[in-house]
């Protein structure tokens, strides 16, 4: 019951204010999901941007397969690209944490890339590969094996 009155009370808020003051809110809602979520490991700078990281690229391969074929090529990769971003954006501001805990920004950025570009391209591929229709995949065994026999 505890729940359902604070969420009305939220609502009550939430109603009252304008725009600005519901994005401050919102952010602020924000911040405390990802500090619980990730607050484990508050001690490790390190461990925590990596598990982010971790998390938008499983969200990114996700969202990229389940676009189909319109997320095939540039589109899928542009997505990848903004979820990264914004996995920053998370990182240094709703986890506060200083990118000179990292060892600066330049590391901030492409630290974690490696394993973020891995694990969502490895996710999408395999995830797209199921959302193919089967006449599809036959074409495709017909163009690759054609050559073959």
């Amino acid at each position: 019951m505890d729940n359902i009155n604070s969420m009305r009370a939220f609502y009550n808020v939430l109603t009252h204010v304008n725009l600005s003051q519901k994005l401050v809110i919102m952010m602020e809602v924000l911040r405390n999901v990802f500090q619980r979520m990730f607050g484990r490991w508050a001690k490790s700078p390190n461990d925590q941007q990596y598990y982010v990281k971790i998390l938008f690229a499983i969200m990114s391969g996700i969202a990229c397969a389940a676009g189909g074929q319109a997320f095939a090529g540039i589109r899928g990769l542009m997505l990848g690209l903004l979820i990264y971003a914004l996995s920053l954006y998370v990182v240094v501001y709703l986890l506060e944490i200083d990118p000179e805990d990292l060892g600066g920004r330049q590391k901030l950025i492409t630290g974690t890339l490696p394993s973020y570009l891995l694990l969502w391209v490895l996710l999408w591929t395999i995830l797209y590969a199921f959302t193919l229709p089967a006449s599809i995949l036959e074409g495709l065994v017909k163009v690759f094996t054609a050559g073959f026999l």
